[in-house]
């Protein structure tokens, strides 16, 4: 399993991605947390900017299509993706992630 990470400058764009990789059975769960500042260097210059961080949970044989779905639609240019490879996950939660990514209910 794998927990993916990203930020989107707008609530509307992580709720975009969201949907996209649900709708897509490429992450089983998504969460949208709180806003949060960002502190950065940018093209050479110090930024700040507010930033929704969004939460990806896939298994191994969909990490790289949601990669490249979050590459070909997110709004950066730059986008952070951060893949953290699980390898504790509480065994009935694994299997309910698995089942959701086979289009089971």
């Amino acid at each position: 399993m794998y927990l993916i990470i990203t930020t989107t400058p707008k609530h509307d764009d992580a709720k975009k991605l969201a949907g996209m990789a649900i709708e897509k059975n490429i992450a089983a769960c998504v969460q949208i947390q709180a806003e949060c500042i960002s502190t950065y260097r940018w093209q050479g210059q110090v930024e700040t900017a507010t930033e929704y961080p969004v939460h990806f949970k896939t298994n191994e044989s969909n990490k790289n299509a949601l990669i490249s779905l979050l590459k070909q639609n997110h709004p950066y240019d730059v986008p952070e993706i951060i893949c953290i490879k699980l390898d504790d996950v509480e065994s009935d939660y694994a299997v309910w992630l698995n089942k959701q990514l086979r289009g089971n209910k």
